[in-house]
């Protein structure tokens, strides 16, 4: 599968997901992308067929078509809270289950919507 780090999330998400199979991970920040709008990164994951991964809660309303979307809303902000819920949810849900889903982790819940 092949996934995208939106630039407010740290790049320790590559080595989380490669360690999890056989995943291409790229990040909005390596790619130069910083500052891009909302509607031009969803674009952008759609064609390149890329789940996306973000902290931006904008996404979780999107009316657009996207190739999926795993948004993390920690209590608190910070490297380890964001680790934390990532690594919950890999214990429980398989990443090759996120194509054409929305999925939106909180502490102790996480939303699935197609």
């Amino acid at each position: 599968m092949r996934f995208k780090i939106d630039e407010n999330l740290p790049f320790i998400f590559k080595k989380l997901i490669e360690d999890v199979g056989d995943h291409q991970v790229e990040s909005i920040f390596h790619e130069k992308l910083t500052g891009i709008d909302d509607f031009s990164l969803n674009k952008i994951c759609l064609k390149e067929r890329r789940i996306l991964l973000t902290l931006d809660t904008d996404f979780i309303n999107i009316q657009e078509q996207y190739y999926g979307i795993i948004i993390f809303r920690p209590k608190t902000q910070g490297k380890n809270a964001v680790k934390k819920l990532f690594t919950q949810f890999l214990e429980r849900f398989p990443l090759e289950e996120v194509r054409g889903k929305k999925i939106i982790i909180e502490p102790n819940f996480i939303r699935i919507r197609f």
